[in-house]
């Protein structure tokens, strides 16, 4: 990243921090505080016995892969400490334990802690200010709930905690915050809602039977918590599968190692420049990762090995890798639906021509001609066995030559203007022409599939 842009990045970081450190500092100071009454050894224990399982909680995390975030079920006892107390000693807890955590098990750099600590109290204080508004109540020594405050408390929460997370790792990893807010919940939103009810439960125990109903519910959190690491072990599973498929295809055709992580790169930056959600960029990036994999049965492989040009019978042969890696790709079963339909089509041509059904314009899923563009712009960028690598310009002139015929011609304007492709392109073709004469070879110049589709 260019030094403008880091700095450009840490400022707007240092700002939103600022804008956090703030609006918890007066949520603290408003509404007026209450102070816990310090004659009451109950309620002292209380607020004691809540502030260590939020630490306890919070420092049984789970790690995220994407923008190396942490996943927790600390928000429960955070919601029950509303229910429990009145302001700001749930905003205080929430504060204490994401400072302990922070700084002794995660052991994060003052400026992280600092963030996590301020979104933290921000996010419950909101939360509280939303339950009592709502006409929530709170109490150690008697039990009440109601539904409309508790779903303010817990839609106000994860707004702004999710919200908060998003924007600090957009603004530090240039993923838009649209796909960080997807990707931080994601398919554990659901998870949250459900193990939201546990702070109910947790209330209810605690008032009537205290420390012994806190213990009580150790086993819920225990197995909600097993729950969210399936969840990951299930998407980390699905991942490693993916990387072995990949290796096992490029260890067949030495000319195109490193060839579909490419594509997947290409084809993940313009489903990104197109305003696609995560869900969908995810599946055009798997299926870009696998288009290719039907190469790795026996009958390609002198084909991929081949320099001179191919016959109409190799050219049929070839051509059938489509289907192939559908085929292969739907024995997974999580891969199956839309990843193997992208797959399946991309190298049909937006006027018609292509296979293996000929489909046109928007009859071809969108991920599929996403994948055509990126597939071609890395066969044109990288050494062949029949050429050399093209220029970026000329690239881009080859794909404009097509556009309509080839490739959306939508997707070509966008290719042309996409930052990500630039960026991920620009030190590689950099590196190609200082080591190589201008001169070579066009891009039709093709052996093996239409003219210029790699």
């Amino acid at each position: 990243m260019p030094a403008a842009s880091q700095h450009a990045t840490r400022l707007r970081l240092y700002a939103l921090i600022a804008v956090f450190t703030a609006v918890a500092g007066a949520l603290l100071v408003v509404p007026s505080w209450v102070i816990p009454d310090t004659s009451s050894a109950r309620q002292w224990n209380a607020i004691a016995a809540l502030t260590i399982t939020a630490i306890l909680c919070d420092a049984w995390f789970l790690r995220i892969s994407f923008a190396n975030i942490y996943s927790s079920v600390v928000f429960v006892p955070l919601f029950a400490s509303v229910a429990l107390f009145d302001h700001p000693v749930p905003t205080l807890i929430s504060g204490v334990s994401a400072a302990i955590v922070e700084t002794l098990v995660r052991r994060k750099p003052l400026i992280r802690v600092w963030f996590n600590t301020t979104q933290f109290m921000v996010a419950l204080g909101l939360g509280a200010l939303v339950y009592r508004t709502l006409g929530g109540t709170s109490s150690v020594e008697v039990f009440s709930f109601s539904f409309l405050p508790f779903v303010g408390l817990v839609a106000t929460f994860f707004i702004v905690n999710q919200g908060s997370v998003a924007l600090a790792v957009a603004y530090s990893s240039g993923v838009s915050v649209r796909e960080s807010w997807d990707r931080i919940g994601g398919g554990a939103r659901l998870y949250d809602v459900l193990a939201s009810s546990l702070s109910v439960l947790l209330v209810f125990l605690y008032v009537k039977l205290q420390l012994v109903g806190l213990a009580l519910l150790i086993l819920p959190l225990f197995l909600v918590r097993q729950l969210y690491q399936m969840n990951l072990q299930l998407q980390t599973e699905l991942e490693e599968k993916l990387e072995l498929m990949v290796k096992a295809m490029e260890a067949r055709d030495p000319y195109t190692s490193g060839h579909s992580r490419r594509v997947a790169e290409y084809a993940s930056a313009l489903a990104r420049d197109l305003g696609l959600n995560a869900r969908d960029v995810d599946v055009i990036k798997r299926a870009a990762l696998l288009h290719d994999v039907g190469k790795i049965y026996e009958e390609f492989a002198p084909i991929l090995r081949k320099e001179s040009k191919l016959s109409p019978e190799e050219r049929i042969v070839m051509q059938s890798h489509v289907v192939r890696s559908a085929e292969l790709v739907g024995t997974v079963a999580r891969l199956r639906g839309t990843v193997l339909e992208v797959i399946r089509h991309h190298h049909e041509n937006f006027d018609g021509s292509g296979y293996p059904d000929g489909l046109t314009a928007e009859e071809i899923p969108i991920g599929a001609r996403i994948i055509m563009i990126a597939d071609t712009m890395d066969a044109m960028t990288t050494d062949r066995p029949y050429r050399k690598a093209l220029t970026l310009q000329t690239a881009l002139e080859e794909l404009n030559k097509y556009a309509g015929r080839q490739f959306d011609p939508k997707l070509v304007e966008l290719v042309s203007k996409s930052p990500g492709i630039r960026r991920l392109l620009g030190p590689q073709l950099a590196s190609y022409a200082a080591q190589r004469p201008a001169t070579i070879v066009p891009a039709w110049a093709r052996h093996d599939e239409t003219p210029v589709s790699g």
